[in-house]
């Protein structure tokens, strides 16, 4: 008998728990199939591990997800996690974000991680995850699950296929409608995911985490890690096979890895006017304008009683506002970059919402430049960060 948690592991030949310790994952969504991926990233004992969901656990989520507790109906998902986790593993750190994660992650959080999980269950958030992993240059791994089917698919581009070049002439429609289209959004938000079973869950959810410790593995052993390629699994049948995706010459979402540049450095207590003139010093360009990742809401007006507020907050654009007064759908004033002239760019990105570890872009002097919104150094950083981003430990 042995009092190390690890020791079965450990007689594997190539494993290495070290670096397990200090790898640290990124999974997106903790439905059916992130519980699964959680549950085996923390009995491999993965260091560290960023949870990010917005949504709240239901009963109906009791009969797929084996992290979750009839007491913990109502809350937080992330929360959940973080409870679960330390009963499970408290070895791991576990960070949560509850939100969009659209709005929640920076790319930067992505360029440091080993791996990104995907465990989401529809198509525009599968698109910007797959545009923050390509452009932090780190290893997507997507999920997905049917009644009777799973898949996962790896991606790594630029030299290999990203997600949207999987994507079929109707999901690009689908797309821009739910950008366009009000009467779409609705159907698409209140829509039921396609029904599926745990047992379904455990076996994609397995699979995935088998990879990502292929990959983080892979300098010790000969297995080849599928990088893109789709693994299917039908479960009613007992069927499993892979098969490389193709290339999309013309995808027009097909993401690069990016380094920022580290001068002039910002971070996100900064305000944005004095970014903003950094770098039209740096670029010896008055005319420089910041293009953001995401757009800011300057404010809406609402159609129905006229009524008209600023908001000054990050948004993802596509996610429709009320009324406060009448609940009418209100009119987005939205902007996707910086020059100087708006009311709001003595605020900070953190104050605007912006998410720790944020990539903008800078452009101007013929030449465009991508740089990180570092944290603020010093004492006072933890207080100076955005709330609902800060770790928590899984004990």
């Amino acid at each position: 008998m042995t009092g190390d948690r690890y020791a079965r592991l450990a007689d594997i030949e190539w494993w290495d728990q070290d670096e397990v310790r200090g790898a640290h994952a990124v999974v997106a969504g903790a439905g059916a199939l992130g519980n699964e991926v959680l549950k085996n990233l923390l009995l491999l004992g993965w260091g560290t591990i960023t949870v990010v969901d917005l949504d709240r656990v239901e009963a109906g989520n009791l009969s797929r997800s084996v992290l979750y507790r009839p007491s913990d109906v109502g809350a937080a998902k992330v929360d959940a996690v973080v409870r679960a986790a330390g009963e499970l593993n408290p070895d791991c750190r576990i960070d949560v974000i509850a939100d969009d994660l659209r709005v929640g992650l920076g790319a930067g959080l992505l360029h440091r991680a080993d791996v990104v999980l995907g465990c989401l269950d529809n198509v525009t958030a599968r698109v910007a995850l797959g545009q923050l992993a390509g452009q932090a240059g780190v290893l997507l791994i997507d999920g997905g699950l049917t009644t009777w089917e799973g898949a996962l698919r790896l991606y790594l581009p630029p030299d290999g296929p990203c997600y949207v070049c999987g994507l079929t002439d109707d999901d690009l429609r689908d797309l821009t409608l739910r950008h366009s289209c009000l009467a779409y959004r609705v159907r698409a938000e209140s829509a039921r995911g396609i029904p599926t079973t745990p047992t379904v869950a455990a076996t994609v959810g397995a699979a995935m985490v088998q990879q990502a410790m292929r990959w983080l593995s892979r300098d010790r052993h000969d297995m080849t890690v599928p990088i893109g390629h789709e693994l299917r699994f039908d479960l009613a049948y007992d069927r499993f096979w892979q098969v490389g995706i193709p290339v999309n010459p013309d995808c027009p979402l097909h993401p690069t890895p990016v380094l920022p540049a580290a001068t002039p450095a910002s971070s996100g207590a900064d305000r944005w006017v004095d970014i903003l003139d950094r770098w039209r010093a740096a670029l010896a360009d008055g005319e420089v304008v910041l293009r953001l990742p995401l757009p800011v809401l300057r404010g809406w007006t609402c159609p129905g009683c006229g009524r008209q507020d600023a908001v000054h907050r990050a948004h993802p654009g596509d996610r429709p506002e009320r009324c406060p007064a009448c609940a009418a759908e209100v009119a987005l004033d939205l902007v996707d970059q910086i020059d100087g002239t708006q009311q709001w760019h003595r605020l900070s990105p953190y104050a605007t919402g912006f998410p720790r570890w944020s990539w903008v872009e800078a452009y101007g002097g013929g030449e465009a430049r991508v740089f990180e919104l570092a944290e603020p150094a010093g004492p006072d950083s933890a207080a100076a960060a955005p709330p609902g981003r800060a770790g928590k430990d899984g004990d």
